[in-house]
């Protein structure tokens, strides 16, 4: 029997089965919105990264007589995170997984995301505490979950971490940092973090998480609370960051 084509669009609308990125079918991979390939397509980070943000350079040359050089944003302004990891590259079959995630919102590409995000990081030390990037309760009410807190969650389990999730808080309302230019980004987030307690980081690592790093003056902000706090180190992992 034939579905009519408005009943057609309508459960696919509602029960998608094909691939967000590429509209073949996804055919059982288990992960929401997906083929197999698009999700093994992931843009990976190779080659050479300025040491603190992690921004690709240009070529391996760039490294040869400076292997610890920072990239003249660092050098210029330094963050305030001693370390920026990204899983991947902000393009293709992954920005489109994490506009899904975040904008749709499409929760259930937390676990699989995580996941994936979990499999393409190592840290030169072991973090104490995991914390997500916090929403401010307006945003978490109008999106209904917190993005990095899942993959917060997931990360947590993967490397054995202890999750903090309500120390960290957003104490006030900002605008979308996609909106914005950089010197904007930077303006908008000061002073919009808070600790609810702050003796529960002092001299311990912090692994901070958030879904994408454009300029990272939101990690750095976040950094610049936890460091104030008497914290260690603090490393901000994000599954992807843009080449720029």
């Amino acid at each position: 029997m034939q579905i009519h084509p408005i009943f057609q669009h309508i459960l696919e609308f509602l029960i998608p089965s094909s691939c967000a990125y590429c509209r073949s079918p996804v055919n059982g991979t288990g992960i929401p919105r997906f083929c197999g390939q698009c999700w093994a397509d992931f843009a990976r980070i190779n080659g050479p990264v300025c040491p603190r943000c992690g921004k690709p350079f240009g070529s391996p040359e760039a490294l040869i007589h400076s292997p610890g050089h920072e990239c003249a944003s660092c050098r210029r302004d330094p963050p305030q995170y001693d370390q920026a990891l990204a899983a991947g590259l902000f393009e293709g079959p992954l920005r489109e997984a994490i506009h899904l995630y975040k904008y749709r919102p499409l929760s259930a590409l937390g676990r699989p995301l995580a996941t994936w995000m979990a499999g393409q990081v190592a840290f030169d030390a072991k973090p104490d505490i995991v914390m997500p990037v916090p929403l401010h309760r307006k945003r978490l009410r109008s999106r209904g979950f917190n993005q990095a807190l899942l993959l917060a969650h997931g990360i947590s389990k993967k490397f054995d971490l202890t999750l903090c999730y309500d120390n960290l808080v957003r104490i006030r309302p900002t605008r979308p940092q996609v909106e914005l230019t950089g010197a904007e980004r930077t303006a908008n987030v000061k002073g919009a973090f808070s600790l609810l307690r702050p003796t529960e980081v002092k001299s311990r690592g912090i692994l901070l998480i958030d879904d994408v790093l454009t300029t990272g003056a939101t990690m750095s902000e976040c950094s610049r609370v936890l460091k104030e706090a008497g914290s260690g180190s603090v490393v901000a992992l994000t599954l992807a960051r843009t080449a720029e």
